[in-house]
């Protein structure tokens, strides 16, 4: 992992470095990552929209025939929680409970009813999984102890595994009755975003190594694998944004004017 991870830091210098990069060249890399994100993140929940349809969904306001209308509502409250998510990072608002209730309303708007941007108030069991969620009446002190930690910052630990350490814990606690892994997706992306690293692309091909490590680190404290996937998720959007610099950098070299 600390190999991946030392990789990882090199890519997001060498892009730090190049920085600003052509305004319009991010434009077209932002709305093609707000359609992936939307795809990925619900897809890992069982959304059967393809790339494609989330696509027309969410550019052209088409809905698919044959589709569940919560489908629908899942990829566009992604799509528009990410956004909200992007204000809160350029404000540099440290994390709270508000925020996180925030994402939770976004995110199950049109779904949850009343529920959506409160806690839980009855007791559950995550589906697959060994681990137990807190009763919830002690969900209200965990998340309050869970900002406490978070809303200090990484200090001197990566900020990949910082971040994804929060989504194991968040997770952990279940603190919503539906949308846990979204939000707590959601939370590793604000975490980076203000360390200043790109997001992260969970993707739903990994659906099964995801769902393991997590429940790994959950249930046994071993959160190495996990780390490691968020870092190869961080690593995908790296890639990304570098082939763009790279692609500027060859145009320049073949327009620019000879002496």
């Amino acid at each position: 992992m600390e190999a991946l991870l030392v990789r990882v830091t090199e890519k997001y210098n060498r892009l730090a470095n190049a920085r600003p990069l052509p305004t319009e060249s991010l434009r077209s890399l932002r709305d093609d990552f707000l359609v992936r994100y939307a795809h990925e993140t619900t897809a890992l929940e069982g959304n059967t929209l393809s790339l494609h349809e989330t696509q027309v969904v969410l550019e052209n306001g088409i809905t698919i025939g044959g589709k569940l209308l919560r489908e629908h509502l899942e990829v566009v409250n992604a799509r528009d929680a990410i956004l909200w998510l992007e204000n809160v990072a350029a404000a540099c608002e440290p994390i709270s409970e508000d925020i996180i209730l925030r994402l939770h309303e976004i995110i199950m708007r049109g779904i949850l009813g009343a529920e959506a941007g409160s806690y839980r108030r009855q007791p559950v069991r995550i589906v697959g999984s060994s681990h137990i969620p807190p009763n919830w009446v002690k969900v209200p002190d965990a998340m309050a102890a869970f900002v406490a930690r978070v809303s200090k910052g990484p200090g001197q630990e990566h900020p990949i595994s910082f971040a994804a350490r929060a989504h194991v814990e968040l997770a952990a606690i279940h603190p919503f009755i539906d949308g846990n892994g979204r939000v707590s997706r959601m939370i590793v992306n604000l975490l980076l975003m203000q360390a200043g690293y790109p997001p992260a692309l969970y993707t739903a091909t990994s659906r099964a190594q995801y769902l393991e490590t997590l429940e790994r680190a959950q249930v046994q404290g071993d959160d190495e694998e996990f780390v490691a996937l968020t870092a190869a998720a961080v690593e995908t959007m790296l890639d990304r944004y570098l082939e763009l610099l790279r692609m500027t950098e060859d145009a320049d070299r073949q327009f620019r004017i000879k002496p």
